[in-house]
């Protein structure tokens, strides 16, 4: 799923909103304060009104236009962005625990794992190009599965896994992080992600005994 792209897309609409909206109650405020300013300095009483119903039926109508517009353009780019993902080359196991990962790899024997206390991080290395299904559980508390070059996460719970589908486009080294407080040393708990290309992630699959068919075999 490419998360940055649709992320971004959102968040540049909904932050132009804010914006047009944060200017229209500065807008409103300094003309209410305008108004009573005037009526003060002429002597005019202000306002007994008590309600207004064609200014709250306004104000309601344009609280619902707002929120509907953002709930219909938050669906017409998650569709338009995260189609109906392909068949995943290959899966990886994210397991989490207080307080460090662990990454397999089904089908092959190949575990990357660490200590992460004293910054020996454990490495989720990856191939670019291909698509690939985590699924991500915990060993005791909750933890968040947090990948910032992704603008993605996702929780890990305890006795429980959940799955999602990404694909990485360009070789480099990025770092993770849990994203949910899990205890004393939560703030030492991340990870590196390495993305390499297909070939020589291969490569690095065999060397630790692994078989990149058999990855493919195992989804």
């Amino acid at each position: 799923m490419p998360f940055r792209g649709a992320f971004s897309v959102l968040f540049q609409q909904n932050t132009i909103i804010a914006e047009v909206v944060f200017g229209l109650v500065l807008a409103m405020t300094a003309v209410a304060v305008a108004m009573s300013w005037h009526r003060k300095r002429h002597g005019t009483e202000p306002s007994r009104k008590e309600k207004s119903f064609r200014m709250e039926l306004s104000y309601i109508g344009g609280l619902l236009g707002v929120a509907c517009f953002l709930i219909v353009s938050s669906f017409v780019q998650n569709a338009r962005d995260f189609p109906d993902a392909p068949d995943p080359a290959m899966q990886v196991q994210v397991t989490a625990y207080q307080w460090c990962w662990q990454f397999s790899y089904p089908g092959t024997r190949v575990i990357a794992g660490g200590q992460c206390e004293g910054g020996k991080l454990p490495t989720l290395v990856l191939p670019t190009g291909r698509t690939i299904r985590f699924d991500v559980t915990s060993r005791d508390v909750v933890h968040g599965f947090w990948i910032p070059y992704l603008k993605f996460k996702i929780y890990a719970y305890p006795g429980h896994v959940n799955t999602f589908d990404a694909t990485f486009y360009h070789p480099g080294r990025h770092i993770g992080r849990c994203a949910v407080y899990c205890g004393l040393l939560h703030y030492e708990m991340d990870f590196n992600v390495q993305l390499l290309p297909p070939a020589q992630f291969d490569r690095w699959l065999r060397a630790r005994g692994g078989s990149p068919a058999a990855l493919r075999r195992a989804v």
